[in-house]
């Protein structure tokens, strides 16, 4: 159908006068803003020189790129439409062979498109999609154009290093067929001085040369790049991965210790793990074992538990020694996000503890993440203490008095009413509903939850 009203609509367009349809055309255009640029552009690339057409589109390019106050996501999509007809405009240039114009332009894009994006809310990417088809625009009108290969590697070399939305990473590998030999070696040699002059710079620049060592292969210089001021546990970690890629495993455990040594006061769980997992490598079991442990004991978790698991103690010994650390913890009451009963409650089950994980999680304030997961993993065994987290749970969340917290509620109303089937206590999960249904009567959205899924069961 739609075919066929394109052909009936195309047939009486070709009947019409060729003056009767420049008539109609401008009158659209007369309505149309865009459209009216549009054509007055077509119109001015068969007349004007390149200098006309640059003022021409430039003036459309500042009011596009002119947002004014902060721009949140729903205005967002209307600033990347101006700037779309503008990269459009550029694109009819290039069509038209004036690739110096076009370039001219493009840079002047760059050069202000920074502003934009601080003023605007581009959550959804539609201005940075703009402002990649541009890029697109300017790495063709480059190949064409071949500028000067020092000049071009100048310009590229200053964006990627002013460029704070990733829109100019990789250029002398992007741009590599434009910048030759010539121009890759001077967009090095920029690096490389500036990575020399400028420690503030020192994180990108050390991106830009880490990119030319890595595709050469010289992990020596990769090393050296990081070494040169390395500080952190993840630059460490970053040395040592590199090492080992290159399959220089003594040298990446050398790394590894020392990053662990200059940040003794702040302990990585990373830079911890591959360090004990380097040194039970290379024969130093008990050394690592030693570490794991320092690690475990100021900031637990579920992963260094297992990697203690892994070493050559017994998985008591193991389950025993966390445990009386995270109750030393528990009872100091520090507040510190891993001072939580849920992993405690978590090793104790691993370790096959039940009745313990029961007795931790009655001491304990526990989560309800916590509680699910040992009613569900302990409830063939201890029927009774899942019963009972199930109807807490329920309670808790009717009293939300939420949607989320119906749907909650009749949830583990389901695992309730299937646990007590199990063992032949129909009757009495019925009298508890009945129950449940009178207290809350009130609460007509939980109420209408509860009798669908009588009707479902």
């Amino acid at each position: 159908k739609v075919r066929q009203s394109q052909d009936l609509v195309r047939a009486h367009l070709a009947a019409l006068g060729q003056d009767v349809l420049i008539d109609r055309l401008m009158a659209l255009a007369v309505r149309d803003s865009k459209l009216w640029s549009r054509l007055e552009l077509e119109a001015a690339l068969k007349s004007e020189d390149d200098e006309s057409i640059f003022r021409r589109i430039a003036a459309d390019m500042d009011a596009a790129l002119d947002a004014g106050e902060y721009v949140d996501w729903r205005g967002a999509g209307a600033v990347a439409e101006d700037l779309r007809e503008v990269v459009g405009q550029i694109q009819e240039l290039v069509d038209a062979g004036r690739n110096s114009a076009a370039l001219r332009l493009l840079n002047r894009l760059f050069d202000d498109a920074s502003d934009l994006q601080e003023s605007v809310d581009d959550s959804d990417g539609e201005i940075r999609d703009a402002l990649e088809s541009a890029q697109g625009l300017h790495l063709g009108a480059c190949i064409v154009t071949r500028p000067d290969p020092g000049a071009i590697a100048a310009e590229l070399f200053r964006r990627e290093l002013e460029d704070d939305y990733g829109l100019w990473e990789d250029t002398h590998d992007v741009y590599a067929d434009v910048l030759g030999p010539e121009g890759v070696a001077e967009f090095r040699r920029l690096a490389e001085t500036a990575f020399r002059a400028n420690p503030t710079d020192r994180l990108r620049l050390r991106g830009i040369l880490d990119g030319f060592a890595e595709g050469e292969g010289d992990v020596d210089a990769r090393i050296r790049l990081r070494a040169a001021d390395a500080s952190s546990a993840w630059d460490y970690q970053q040395i040592a991965q590199i090492c080992l890629e290159a399959g220089r495993q003594a040298e990446a455990l050398k790394w590894a210790e020392e990053g662990v040594w200059k940040n003794e006061d702040s302990l990585n769980r990373d830079l911890t793990q591959l360090t004990a997992r380097l040194l039970r490598e290379q024969g130093h079991a008990d050394k690592a074992q030693k570490l794991l442990w320092r690690m475990f004991e100021r900031s637990p978790d579920m992963r260094l538990y297992r990697a203690l698991l892994a070493g050559e103690e017994t998985k008591d010994g193991v389950v025993d020694r966390c445990t009386r650390a995270l109750e030393a913890s528990l009872a100091k009451k520090t507040g510190s996000w891993w001072g939580s009963p849920g992993l405690l409650v978590e090793i104790l089950l691993d370790a096959g503890r039940n009745g313990q994980a029961w007795a931790a999680a009655r001491a304990h304030s526990c989560g309800e993440q916590t509680l699910v997961g040992l009613a569900q993993a302990t409830q063939d065994l201890h029927p009774d203490e899942a019963l009972d987290v199930y109807v807490r749970l329920i309670e808790r969340n009717v009293s939300t008095t939420t949607q989320g917290g119906y749907e909650e509620a009749i949830r583990y109303l389901g695992r309730l009413a299937q646990l007590r089937s199990t063992q032949g206590r129909d009757g009495e999960h019925a009298a508890y509903v009945e129950a449940l249904a009178l207290r809350h009567k009130a609460k007509r959205n939980f109420i209408k939850l509860l009798r669908g899924m009588s009707i479902a069961s």
